[in-house]
């Protein structure tokens, strides 16, 4: 088979692995096309099977020779059969979306839905709305028949409950670009975001600080892979599948970010996560005090903490391409948010919490040298270990236990 990816730019993107690993043979190309290569290629059809992305989901239909049902009610194709000369146009990403959305238990027939965007992928994303039953609004910038503006939406954001990107705000590099802001909308339990680079965006980010649920475009991306198989190969990729082929890619891309109290045991279970995985493990205290040349305890007295302190912030922003890596944080990384919204782009944040009465002072820590400052830290911090965690993991027994509670925390957050 002759498989690929046409759009432009493509930069970099799953989906050769993710076909891959469906199709156990190594067949799927990028194929970048500028706006005029673009008819010619098509009309060659040298190829068995095309995804398509932006900005051709659109484009590619004057070429092709018949759309199926789904695609024509879309009104874009994101997959493209050459079925013995006849370039058959279909999309995916309506199923993709639809099955992300049951899998993750969003119901949205029982309350009002805004989907940010009007382009190709949310003209799919609105196909699956209708197919759940949703009640739901569209902006568009353009105000397009049928949609709302981004005021009219914020005039009313009390009314929703569930909040769809389907813009590309958000997507690297431009990762600090938010479609709307979560904390605006007061009623708000779902947020979903179509993109899927970084894997938690900052809109997925702030939803989350918000206690939404949240899913992201990668796990889109990968069903929507497994339905394009289906028509590319005739085949049914069944659901223990394309769980499995996350959890593959989560394991190469995601890094697992260790917070908690000094004394947790961030340090000796991050060796021993890194040994078992074959991670990269980055321990940021001892990259700063290598930066420094000087043990922490000497630079809060020297120089103050600010000064420690933008420079763990710096280091946090360079480990946002850190993927597939063990991070061991600094007890004190969770003080500034932009620590956490970095560390959480490409990572799995997991909260060691050690019991108090298990945790102790020492005089390598600035903050807790003694037991009265310990406790009075723990206090103070943990609000901020709870809310930026993805799981908790309870290490208050032995070392093997709380390895298994990492192993589940990683075979199960998806």
């Amino acid at each position: 088979m002759k498989l690929g990816l046409i759009g432009y730019p493509l930069g970099h993107s799953w989906s050769p692995e993710i076909h891959s690993f469906f199709l156990k043979q190594n067949c799927y190309s990028l194929i970048e096309l500028k706006e005029d290569e673009l008819g010619p290629f098509l009309e060659k059809k040298e190829f068995d099977g095309l995804n398509v992305t932006i900005p051709y989901k659109q484009k590619v239909i004057p070429y092709l020779d018949e759309l199926d049902p789904l695609a024509e009610e879309a009104g874009a194709v994101n997959t493209i059969v050459n079925q013995n000369g006849r370039l058959i146009g279909h999309n995916t990403d309506v199923e993709g979306f639809r099955d992300m959305m049951l899998a993750h238990g969003i119901d949205v027939k029982s309350s009002k839905t805004a989907v940010i965007g009007d382009g190709g992928v949310s003209r799919a994303i609105q196909c699956a709305l209708r197919q759940l039953g949703a009640d739901y609004s569209v902006t568009s910038r353009k105000h397009s028949p049928g949609s709302i503006t981004m005021l009219e939406l914020l005039e009313h954001a009390a009314d929703y409950s569930c909040l769809i990107n389907a813009t590309p705000l958000g997507m690297k590099p431009h990762d600090e670009e938010l479609p709307a802001d979560p904390k605006m909308f007061g009623n708000l339990k779902d947020a979903v975001d179509v993109i899927a680079n970084p894997l938690r965006t900052r809109f997925l980010f702030e939803a989350k600080m918000k206690g939404c649920r949240t899913c992201g475009g990668f796990e889109m991306l990968v069903r929507q892979a497994a339905a394009a198989d289906r028509w590319f190969a005739d085949m049914q990729i069944p659901e223990a599948e394309i769980l499995a082929c996350m959890r593959f890619l989560y394991d190469q891309r995601r890094s697992v970010v260790l917070i908690g109290m000094p004394t947790s045991g961030k340090t000796t279970i991050a060796k021993l996560l890194a040994e078992e995985t074959g991670k990269k493990r980055i321990e940021m205290d001892d990259i700063i005090e290598k930066e420094m040349g000087m043990k922490i305890r000497t630079c809060f007295q020297e120089r103050g903490e600010t000064y420690f302190r933008d420079l763990e912030s710096r280091l946090c922003e360079s480990l946002k391409e850190a993927g597939g890596s063990v991070i061991s944080c600094g007890g004190g990384v969770i003080k500034r948010r932009e620590n956490m919204q970095a560390l959480a782009e490409n990572g799995l944040i997991l909260w060691l919490d050690r019991p108090l009465d298990l945790l102790y002072g020492s005089n390598d820590r600035p903050l807790s040298i003694d037991r009265e400052q310990v406790v009075s830290l723990y206090e103070a911090r943990r609000p901020d270990y709870e809310r930026y965690a993805d799981v908790r993991i309870e290490n208050s027994g032995s070392v093997n236990e709380t390895m298994e509670q990492i192993r589940k925390a990683m075979e199960e957050t998806i």
